[in-house]
């Protein structure tokens, strides 16, 4: 008699798990599938019994509560997908990347060869590469550096991962002291500790797995946010065939192998699958990461977080236990006045429009007038990396235009917007180089050029304000040229057409007598050029006016 096709399959899932344990249980590693996940854009995947146990820590589950895209759900209502989800399916492309380099029979064995102890650990790295962000994390974290990123934080990676950690305590009972202090030893890594990084030996490769280049993070992140923002991309992924574990400046590092074994001549299909990876990198950052709205909203939101963390309500720490949910209605409940405004008109969608951009190539043209000084690190050191100088700045001059605390914000990101996928290591024309420096094909270059200077070009300075005084527009247009220009006799100039703006609206509302009024103005002007930049207030100038 027959065995029934359902009897058929669960033999043949026994099989498969029987053959995948037993060489792990020889070395101390039980990769038997325990639970399976089904998931939007990864399918169905396993879990093994350690991993299932870090998925059902509080921890772990918080991630549920912390939206991938930020406030992209702002832009396209559907990307309400989650850190949770996310790093299920890394695990999912980490595994996928795993077999294919097992399988790629142009590989030498060295070059194919992954023990379970190495897998393990690519897959934990794979599902705990999050757990440490906190709710809109990129937003208030890399763009506005409110706080410490998630992943640089040695505190925070020992708050969830360390000994003393739910996760921690059950990776080291499972795991045992030596190979916890591995997968620790990739985290500070991952986190840039120089220490770590050098002690890697032959773990080097795990790096590349989830943090470098094409990496199951990236390659996850960026078909999920295109499926749930409703994007459409060619998100194929054949290349991963060609992937193998080479050694690179005396570490093992993952590669893609772009030349034909005893050929002269490149894979070219491949080549255009990395290249089409790009377009598709630039494509999600123009229509989603960069939309106009996720910025303005992001914009709105970390104004609030950063005020409220000045005065001491919200800490980093706090953070740490909380979802996006949490941290909006703390937002909304805050005892500052400016702060809960912030919150609120950000829940109804009341959004502070645009008022000003200054892209690269403007910066470019001043770069040249000006030899002095780096504009763009200045402009780091001033509106990026400074959150309390730059939110101090940012409302003191929407005093000078009569506007309260919040009603004008800086959005400045860091200029050295890096697209990874294009750091990827291949093989190409008999050496190990970095994808973007395959340039000496014609074609290849070309299109790497385009691609990458388009997306270089994303980047811009911006700045918002409150609707309710966007009648100020030229008066805010002119204190922006000031304050994003560093060339001394056009920044003068600037400053003059700006403080008078200032000064004309207190002289109008002041209702000075017409013939004296110019004289007002310039008086006025003058000695607010020539006070220290901390006293330019519009007090100041209302005193100057009144004298």
């Amino acid at each position: 008699m027959r065995p029934s096709t359902s009897s058929a399959q669960s033999g043949s899932r026994r099989a498969r798990s029987a053959q995948r344990s037993l060489p792990g249980f020889l070395s101390g590693i039980d990769l038997a599938p325990h639970k399976t996940l089904r998931l939007a854009v990864s399918g169905d995947v396993s879990f093994n019994r350690l991993e299932t146990r870090c998925i059902d820590t509080a921890d772990f589950q918080r991630l549920r509560s912390i939206k991938q895209l930020g406030t992209t759900y702002t832009v396209y209502p559907s990307a309400v997908h989650t850190r949770f989800e996310h790093s299920l399916g890394v695990v999912a492309m980490a595994d996928r990347m795993i077999r294919v380099i097992r399988e790629n029979r142009s590989a030498s064995r060295e070059e194919r060869e992954i023990s379970f102890e190495e897998e393990q650990l690519i897959r934990l790295y794979a599902l705990l590469h999050d757990i440490t962000h906190v709710p809109f994390g990129h937003t208030i974290e890399d763009e506005f550096c409110i706080f410490p990123r998630h992943d640089e934080s040695r505190e925070r990676i020992e708050r969830f991962l360390g000994e003393e950690s739910e996760i921690g305590r059950t990776l080291l009972e499972a795991l045992g002291s030596d190979l916890y202090a591995r997968f620790r030893n990739l985290l500070f890594a991952g986190a840039g500790d120089e220490d770590a990084l050098a002690s890697l030996g032959d773990d080097f490769f795990i790096l590349d797995f989830i943090t470098n280049t094409v990496c199951a993070d990236l390659l996850d992140y960026l078909k999920r946010d295109a499926y749930f923002c409703n994007v459409s991309l060619d998100c194929d992924y054949r290349f991963l065939r060609h992937l193998a574990i080479c050694r690179y400046e005396g570490r093992r590092r993952m590669v893609i192998k772009l030349w034909k074994d005893g050929k002269s001549t490149p894979r070219r299909d491949v080549l255009n699958e990395l290249i089409r990876l790009l377009d598709n990198r630039y494509l999600m950052g123009e229509r989603a990461y960069f939309h106009h709205t996720k910025l303005v909203t992001g914009a709105m939101l970390a104004a609030a977080v950063a005020r409220s963390a000045t005065e001491g309500e919200i800490t980093k720490h706090d953070l740490w236990e909380m979802g996006d949910d949490v941290l909006l209605w703390k937002l909304r409940e805050s005892r500052i006045p400016h702060v809960r405004h912030l919150a609120q008109q950000f829940d109804a969608r009341r959004l502070w429009r645009p008022v000003y951009e200054r892209d690269r190539s403007e910066i470019r043209a001043e770069q040249q007038s000006t030899r002095d000084r780096d504009v763009l690190d200045e402009l780091m050191r001033t509106y990026h990396s400074d959150a309390t100088a730059r939110v101090a700045l940012e409302d003191r001059v929407a005093g000078l235009l009569g506007m309260d605390p919040g009603d004008l914000l800086f959005h400045c990101p860091h200029h050295k917007m890096a697209m990874k996928s294009a750091e990827i290591l291949v093989f190409w024309n008999g050496s190990l180089r970095a994808l973007k420096d395959c340039a000496d094909d014609a074609l290849v270059g070309a299109k790497l050029e385009s691609i990458l200077a388009s997306h270089q070009n994303l980047w811009a300075v911006r700045v918002f304000v409150n609707p309710e005084h966007e009648h100020r527009h030229d008066a805010i247009a002119s204190a922006c040229d000031y304050l994003f220009t560093f060339e001394p006799s056009r920044r003068r100039r600037f400053a003059t057409t700006f403080y008078r703006s200032v000064v004309d609206s207190i002289a109008r509302e002041e209702r000075l007598d017409p013939a004296a009024h110019e004289t007002a103005v310039n008086r006025g002007v003058e000695r607010l050029l020539g006070l220290p930049e901390a006293s330019r207030t519009r007090e100041a100038a209302r005193a100057f006016l009144a004298g």
